[in-house]
């Protein structure tokens, strides 16, 4: 996993969404064109959830994270070593929670990015 992608998202876990906005953008830049889409979904995840822990706003959250949704569709269920079926999932239940109720849960109630743990196992 390259190192930008890791940082992006142990500041994302760390409910530093701004910072981690910042490191997702940069890695943007330089990855490969298959990646940005899935990139994209990232860094409107980090903004959405720094639209809401800074400043409270929730439509425009939900609405980015709607966004985000379906810029992720088709990575699932992982793409990366992100468990992005499990972040969707999470994600979407956090935006229908604050939609329902036009006032988002506590900051603790964020998803987190997880990743997929590799067993020689199955």
């Amino acid at each position: 996993m390259d190192a930008r992608l890791r940082d992006g998202i142990r500041l994302f876990n760390g409910r530093q969404f701004f910072a981690s906005h910042e490191v997702l953008e940069h890695f943007y830049q330089d990855t490969e064109s298959e990646n940005k889409p899935f990139l994209e979904g990232l860094i409107q995840l980090a903004a959405a959830f720094r639209m809401f822990s800074d400043f409270g706003e929730v439509k425009g959250p939900v609405r980015m994270i709607n966004q985000a949704l379906i810029r992720l569709e088709n990575f699932q269920p992982a793409f990366l070593q992100v468990r992005v079926k499990d972040l969707c999932q999470a994600a979407e239940a956090w935006a229908k929670a604050a939609a329902a109720a036009n006032a988002g849960p506590s900051t603790d109630t964020i998803p987190k990015i997880q990743l997929q743990r590799f067993s020689f196992f199955s």
